[in-house]
């Protein structure tokens, strides 16, 4: 009986941090598909972007020029995937991957978050052509270009 009530504690336990990084896990997607939705609006996105890791000015360049040349308001695509990591410090990651067509090319945006106890933190921006093979694609059968 008293090792049935250490397993059924240890159950509980462990279901319990699952569902925190379940939480934090859907709080980072919710923050990514805005950062997504509204990448033409600067001053929408920009407190979702860590000045530590995204010096304001060139962001705002590089965004201004990104919907110029691309119309990203018009893009055509979708959220692809999500891969879990482990950094090396021991710091969880997830990347929140998206494909696009644009008018400039096709683009997969790769939004990196620290897995940071209820409150994840954005910390990279990837962009790489969809062409390209992406090991964090865990499903090909997801992307744009899926045969």
């Amino acid at each position: 009986m008293k090792n049935l009530s250490i397993i059924l504690i240890s159950i509980l336990l462990a279901s319990c941090g699952l569902r925190s990084k379940m939480d934090t896990h859907d709080k980072a997607q919710k923050e990514a598909d805005f950062i997504i939705e509204n990448f033409t609006n600067y001053d929408l996105i920009k407190d979702k972007l860590p000045e530590k890791y995204f010096q304001p000015s060139q962001t705002k360049e590089f965004i201004s020029s990104l919907n110029q040349s691309c119309d990203w308001a018009n893009r055509k695509g979708k959220f692809v995937d999500f891969f879990s990591m482990k950094n090396i410090g021991g710091t969880d990651q997830t990347a929140f991957i998206y494909e696009y067509f644009l008018d400039c090319d096709s683009l997969r945006v790769i939004l990196i978050y620290n897995m940071i106890k209820s409150s994840p933190e954005l910390f990279k921006i990837n962009l790489e052509p969809i062409e390209k093979e992406n090991q964090m694609i865990i499903d090909p059968s997801k992307q744009l270009l899926a045969k």
